[in-house]
């Protein structure tokens, strides 16, 4: 037996011997692929400057890039699973390719054709062999998604490599986007619950940090015509990590510090003016828990002054679990502020095909208008509690996407806007800015039940119609005086449209929501659907304006017109002129001119 294990060992050696040295490199096995492309247009022209944008296969984007000067692009080092890709270009309409499928080591290669009115888009998977073109070898060095690739490189000594590599190093910063922006209107805090002042200023930058993490600042600056010394601001820093190439993704992490300076009418102010101080800070993460079961989840902390201090720490969390052609199940948790970071991440790109505001820049700025949910109650400072369990079902037909949804909620300290003769009222449970036509309630404790049922269809790349119907739990005028939080079930319906005129590249976006006119209906913010509500008639423009005398970048006009019909006014004792009006949605009127580049 020994003689033969020597034998077997020696036999063994030899083979190796024979085989040649063995590199590490043989063992390997590749464990992620590729996606290279070209985007032309109907003629076969390259196009250049084309924004392509992957998303995984739960609409999440996990890279972007722009195209070359001989419009191709690459996507390098992608985790094997299916992806959808979205390409957009000025004057061209929006191409769109789902289930692209990627291959551990292969390369998957997409030609995409832009047209005016439709586009085309055909798939080829390869495996990459020694004859892949030098093309595609300056594509994938010369992508900010990718690290440098050495295996291209030539042999040359160790000076020359050094150099190769850092000319294929992705930049710090690139892709930088900036937007700069006016506006006036109706000033917002108590009316829309934003930290917007009659007459201010914007601006906005997101920039890719070495071509994979993302970084986005905003902020805001204004006067309030009421008292000319008031100076308010916001400042917003988002923090997006690239995608994970099958490791775990750090979080993304948002921050907002905002100060608006209001009016002596709290009691025990004893100086010209007050100063309301927000900070917020909030991480959101997600991960895979199996090939069909998707969590987010994270926390946010908030923090007040004003008279008083007060602080909130906000847990949320949503389990998607995917049925296949059964469609999708929902679950959703939150407890404290507004899930906010959820209701962000819920907008599929599916859902709005061009969405009302730039997907690059609309994040920090839509932060900004995030107003603490603060209340006062006995003369002191109080944040609403709002404790939510949902449950939603989705489910994709063609371009038409079905959605119901169902809740729970407790809330404590709830507020709601009030106007007019606010004597019936009880004065420490009151708070105003001296600025806006409304003041805060604190209506105190209540819990309710509802759910919502919707419809999304879209018409071509364009067009997005949206119709809703649902029932939840409501106030009459004498509940909230009482101070009695019965809730009773009233029914409430909506219709919208998103839209783009090619030509003119006008975006609109409109919503009626219709409610019972015998109640009060706080708003619910639903996080496992797409489709909102909100009372009244809203409408969002945003119209492109022709740049003069060579200036980068391009103008837009935009306005905003909230509640236009004055709905959801609920009135209360007295005669006309006299009365306390419940207020569901203050009416708000603002326009603006924004330059981005």
């Amino acid at each position: 037996m020994l003689k033969r294990q020597f034998a077997n060992a020696a036999l063994l050696a030899g083979l190796l011997a024979l085989s040649g040295p063995v590199r590490a490199a043989d063992w390997a096995t590749p464990v992620t692929g590729n996606l290279l492309g070209t985007v032309v247009d109907t003629t076969g022209t390259p196009q250049i400057g084309a924004s392509i944008k992957l998303f995984n296969k739960y609409d999440r984007m996990v890279a972007k890039t722009l195209s070359t000067t001989d419009g191709r692009f690459a996507f390098a080092g992608l985790a094997p699973d299916f992806y959808s890709l979205q390409v957009s270009l000025e004057s061209f309409v929006p191409a769109f390719r789902d289930k692209i499928s990627i291959r551990a080591g292969a390369n998957s290669m997409l030609q995409i054709n832009l047209a005016t009115l439709f586009s085309s888009i055909q798939l080829n998977s390869t495996i990459p062999v020694g004859a892949m073109s030098n093309d595609w070898k300056w594509v994938l060095r010369s992508s900010p998604a990718t690290r440098p690739i050495t295996r291209f490189l030539p042999d040359a000594d160790a000076d020359a490599d050094e150099t190769a590599s850092a000319a294929v190093r992705p930049q710090l910063f690139s892709g930088t986007r900036m937007l700069v922006g006016i506006s006036s209107g109706d000033a917002g805090l108590m009316d829309s619950g934003s930290v917007t002042p009659d007459l201010g200023t914007q601006f906005a930058l997101a920039t890719n940090v070495y071509g994979k993490n993302e970084l986005q600042l905003a902020g805001k600056m204004g006067q309030n015509t009421a008292d000319a010394s008031s100076n308010n601001f916001a400042i917003c820093a988002i923090y997006s990590p690239g995608a994970a190439l099958g490791l775990a993704n750090p979080p993304e992490i948002s921050m907002t510090i905002s100060q608006v300076r209001m009016l002596p009418v709290a009691q025990g102010a004893d100086e010209g003016s007050l100063v309301l101080r927000s900070m917020s800070l909030s991480f959101y993460e997600q991960t895979d828990v199996t090939d069909h079961i998707h969590a987010e989840y994270g926390v946010t902390g908030e923090s007040v002054d004003y008279l008083q201090h007060s602080s909130r720490i906000s847990p949320f969390a949503r389990v998607t679990t995917d049925l296949g052609r059964a469609g999708t199940v929902l679950l959703a948790y939150s407890d404290g502020g507004r899930p906010d970071e959820l209701t962000e991440h819920s907008v599929s790109k599916n859902a709005e095909p061009e969405n009302l505001l730039d997907d690059d820049l609309a994040e920090p700025v839509n932060a900004l208008a995030r107003m603490p949910q603060i209340s006062e109650k006995n003369g002191r400072l109080e944040l609403q509690r709002t404790q939510n369990m949902e449950a939603g079902y989705s489910k994709t037909v063609g371009s038409r996407t079905y959605a119901f949804s169902v809740f729970s909620e407790r809330v404590s300290n709830g507020r709601i806007s009030v106007a007019g003769n606010l004597t019936p009222l009880i004065a420490g449970s009151m708070l105003s800015d001296g600025i806006s036509t409304t003041s805060i309630y604190n209506m105190g404790n209540y819990q309710r039940d509802g759910y919502m049922g919707s419809v999304d269809q879209r018409i071509g790349t364009l067009v997005s119609l949206q119709a809703a119907y649902g029932r939840m739990g409501a106030f009459t005028a004498s509940d909230i005086v009482s101070g009695d939080m019965n809730t009773q079930d009233r029914n409430f319906a909506s219709m919208g449209i998103r839209a783009r005129i090619p030509k003119s590249g006008t975006r609109i976006s409109a919503h009626y929501g219709w409610t019972d006119p015998r109640a009060a209906i706080p708003q619910h913010t639903f996080t496992t659907q797409n489709v909102s509500y909100a009372p009244g008639l809203n409408i969002a423009v945003r119209q492109p304006l022709p740049s003069f005398f060579g200036m980068p970048g391009h103008l837009e006009l935009t306005g905003d017109l909230r509640n236009l019909l004055s709905q959801g006014y609920l009135p209360f004792g007295g005669v006309a002129g006299n009365q306390l009006l419940i207020v569901e949605a203050p009416k708000a009127i603002r326009g603006g001119l924004s330059l981005t580049f």
